[in-house]
């Protein structure tokens, strides 16, 4: 099944190094996930020219095929975020990954955020062969599905019309989470990880809860490098997948 890896994007200038590393690394691993393509879908940056192998398409003037299997779908107008529970770009962003599937003959949608690393090959081959339905993961540390790391597939495609059809009545503003709006088939709970680049989020596994022999995600990482803090605290393998 043709597979592609998104992520939603905002580069201000200061974080440009972050889309670069999420691409570096998730583009030598795409024969791991059998996917063909990573997808960037921008809400309005001022800088998107970020990365010669990276192509920028207008988000109106979607093209028959496409050039590079690296793309950058931008949005002029920006969105943004409200508040906490609201945040119309990224569910502008998320949503269009609907069309983009439609458009490209897309089977199955893997949705990484730009902070978000995949470190255990066990995952990896995990999403390599899921071939049904909608897929979340897991925060032990909040009790809700983790929306940065989504498995979306074919079957799943009617759901997610539905969701975009609603976020764009609404002007893709929301007022709850999309934890609690997005209609997974499947809450995965068999592999371990969180957000542990917010410190609440770390102090609470190291006080609270069981440290696992092995950490398979971590998010909200400033880049991939942020990954070496976290060597004292868990195992994982991301350099060997």
């Amino acid at each position: 099944m043709k597979t592609t890896i998104f992520c939603t994007s905002y580069l201000n200038g200061e974080n440009i190094i972050r889309y670069k590393k999420w691409a570096d690394y998730y583009h030598s691993k795409m024969g791991l996930f059998n996917a063909s393509n990573l997808f960037l879908i921008d809400d309005g940056s001022p800088f998107i020219s970020i990365d010669e192998r990276i192509d920028v398409i207008k988000s109106n003037d979607l093209p028959d095929t496409l050039i590079n299997d690296i793309n950058l779908f931008h949005f002029e107008n920006r969105l943004g975020r409200l508040s906490v529970r609201k945040y119309p770009g990224w569910w502008r962003s998320f949503t269009f990954s609907l069309q983009l599937a439609k458009k490209y003959n897309i089977d199955k949608l893997i949705h990484i955020e730009s902070d978000f690393y995949i470190v255990s090959r066990e995952m990896i081959d995990y999403i390599a062969k899921i071939s049904s339905g909608w897929t979340a993961f897991y925060s032990r540390f909040y009790k809700f599905p983790e929306t940065a790391i989504q498995v979306i597939c074919k079957d799943s495609y009617s759901e997610l019309n539905e969701i975009s059809n609603k976020a764009a009545e609404l002007n893709y503003k929301f007022k709850r989470r999309a934890e609690d709006i997005l209609p997974f088939t499947r809450i995965e709970k068999k592999f371990y990880g969180d957000r542990f680049g917010e410190r609440k989020v770390l102090n609470g596994w190291l006080k609270r809860i069981e440290i696992p022999d092995k950490i398979d995600y971590i998010g909200q990482m400033n880049d991939i490098d942020s990954l070496y803090d976290y060597e004292s605290f868990f195992k994982f393998d991301y350099r060997d997948n």
